[in-house]
Formats: C-alpha cells, sequence, structure tokens
C-alpha cells in the first residue's frame, strides 16, 4: 500500500483507489462499489467514507459535464512532456517524439 493511498475498507483492505476505479467505471452506490470490489461489505464501517468518496466524484463529474467543451477539450495535452527549458520544447508522448 501507497501512503498516499490510504486504506478506505480496513476488514477486506480496499484502497481509495480502487473504489475511484469501481466509482469511475460506474458503481453509483455504497451495494454497487462492494460489488465491484467488495469495498463495504464486511462491517460497513466504511461506508460513510465510500459516500464521501461518491459524492467527491459525482461533483467532479457534474463540474466537468458543465465546463464548456474547450475546457474538456484540454485532456489532449495531458501527454506532453517537458524536455528542456525552452517553452515551443513540449512534445507529445508516442511516435510523434522528436528524437
Amino acid at each position: 500500500m501507497r501512503d498516499d493511498d490510504p486504506l478506505v475498507c480496513h476488514c477486506l483492505t480496499v484502497a481509495e483507489s480502487e473504489i475511484l476505479v469501481a466509482i469511475r467505471g460506474g458503481a453509483d452506490s455504497v451495494e454497487a462499489v462492494g460489488r465491484h470490489c467488495e469495498a463495504g461489505t464486511g462491517c460497513q464501517s466504511c461506508h460513510e467514507p465510500i459516500r464521501a468518496l461518491l459524492q467527491q466524484e459525482a461533483c467532479r463529474e457534474l463540474a466537468r459535464d458543465r465546463a464548456p467543451k474547450s475546457l474538456r477539450q484540454l485532456s489532449l495535452f495531458d501527454g506532453l512532456v517537458e524536455e528542456g527549458k525552452a517553452r515551443g520544447s513540449l512534445v507529445p508522448l508516442g511516435s510523434h517524439k522528436r528524437g
């Protein structure tokens, strides 16, 4: 387990990242998260943190859906890497990478 990926469900040792994968994969309730990764199916003490993650992701998706299309397209530039200090030296990853 990584320090930046806390356990949410201690009974079944399910990390926050696993729960977020379930939510982003379509789980929309504590029960659906449990079906996907088993979090919350033990003692149920993690139901509140799971609900908080569900709400957080719902708000994130709502904000993304409400953003102008031009802002949503900015993710097209996520694959850029800085190969030098000059502004013009940003190139995309993959086959287009300058050698």
